[in-house]
């Protein structure tokens, strides 16, 4: 198990909708159960970030990573009460209010490659290992760096293209022959519950609308689609979004891409899903 879901995603696929994940305890044992404080190691998050600085630029210029870390709460509870890298001297994160984690890549940066990155969550005990109820997502997914809110479908197609290489640079080596194609886009509204407010122009007509499913906080739509319809431009309207290349639905299901794994205890002091 690795502390991130880009890499745990049985030898294929990283697409962090791709989320980042948290630690699932000592040795990345999946089974285990929770204790005070869980770790993984910090070698993980140190290499996913130097493949990402040395990405082939022009694999970045249309879309890009934000790596903006932080601690997103699927459970109703609340954030972490430390978080820190071990070590001779150990060295806490900041957390704030919205679980943003602002100084985690420069300190991580500056970590010893033998050391380990620990979460202290009591609140959490006794837990199953893999509960994502708690997530620590590093930013990973590509983002469009175009923020007018329109799109040349040459745009998204360089975008949907460039995706894949990128997704290729977090996961081994051996898997990425397996890497599937990020020919959809990932249409998340900052503010939920959104309506889809995408609309396809050929030459300045509105063309039909879009098909569209809600998926992982998100309207998933095929490229393939606005080609079909011959569009040569794609308006976003509805207020603040982000617009990210990632794989169909199925193939995100098929992986468990998106699905948070989140326990609850019954009478009989079972967890479960």
């Amino acid at each position: 198990m690795t502390p991130f879901k880009a890499f745990s995603l049985a030898a294929c696929i990283a697409v962090s909708a791709l989320s980042a994940a948290p630690a699932f305890g000592d040795d990345f044992d999946r089974t285990s159960v929770r204790g005070e404080v869980y770790c993984f190691p910090t070698q993980y998050a140190i290499e996913t970030v130097r493949k990402l600085q040395d990405a082939d630029p022009s694999k970045m210029d249309v879309i890009a990573p934000p790596l903006k870390p932080r601690f997103r709460v699927f459970d109703g509870g609340g954030l972490p009460q430390r978080y820190f890298i071990t070590g001779a001297a150990e060295t806490d994160f900041t957390i704030e209010a919205d679980g943003a984690t602002p100084d985690f890549l420069s300190k991580v940066a500056q970590a010893d490659k033998d050391s380990d990155i620990c979460i202290q969550d009591k609140t959490r005990m006794g837990r199953p290992g893999d509960d994502e109820g708690l997530y620590f997502e590093m930013g990973l997914t590509p983002e469009f760096k175009n923020a007018t809110g329109r799109f040349t479908l040459a745009e998204l197609e360089e975008g949907t293209k460039d995706g894949r290489s990128i997704y290729k640079k977090m996961i081994p080596a051996a898997a990425r022959l397996f890497m599937p194609s990020t020919d959809h886009l990932s249409l998340r509204y900052l503010t939920a519950g959104t309506p889809f407010q995408a609309v396809a122009y050929r030459g300045g007509e509105a063309l039909p609308p879009i098909d569209a499913e809600l998926y992982n906080e998100a309207y998933i739509f095929d490229l393939d689609d606005l080609k079909a319809l011959k569009a040569d431009t794609l308006e976003i309207k509805g207020g603040d979004y982000v617009l990210s290349p990632v794989p169909s639905v199925k193939t995100m299901k098929r992986f468990g891409i998106g699905e948070k794994k989140i326990y609850t205890q019954n009478e009989a002091g079972e967890w479960v899903r």
